[in-house]
């Protein structure tokens, strides 16, 4: 049974980003028998009582849940590829998981069904290599 921590962008999609990771990740529990944490999953239901929502709130927690996961996968939202090349919190999680030598693979919902988007950080392609030369193969 594998670890993922899921990453997807948050702030402006707060509730269409809520939706897609905890379908993301009742899809990764049950077709595939990984342990899964995210952070939006996980977190988002604590904003409606006073818990902040901000990625300097939650930075040291989500980077202590990077460092137990065996794989960080990266959910592009419906909302676009752009959302995770302009989210503060997703390119940190990418580079502290790179830095710590944890797998990082990008995944898309493509009607229902978790899709490996074919772009992994891991495999011979640095982070910036995938949001600067190859940001138009996941549009």
């Amino acid at each position: 049974m594998k670890k993922i921590y899921l990453a997807i962008p948050y702030s402006g999609m707060e509730e269409s980003s809520f939706k897609q990771a905890t379908q993301a990740t009742a899809m990764i529990i049950n077709e595939h028998g990984h342990n899964v944490f995210s952070p939006i999953t996980h977190s988002h239901p604590l904003t409606k009582y006073g818990v902040k929502g901000t990625w300097d709130y939650w930075q040291k927690i989500d980077y202590q849940f990077i460092d137990w996961c065996d794989e960080v996968m990266v959910l592009i939202p419906k909302e676009g590829f752009i959302k995770i090349k302009e989210s503060v919190g997703v390119n940190s999680e990418i580079r502290y998981a790179e830095s710590n030598k944890k797998p990082v693979s990008f995944v898309t919902l493509e009607s229902g069904v978790l899709v490996d988007a074919n772009l992994t950080a891991a495999e011979n392609l640095s982070y910036s290599e995938i949001t600067g030369d190859l940001i138009e193969l996941a549009k």
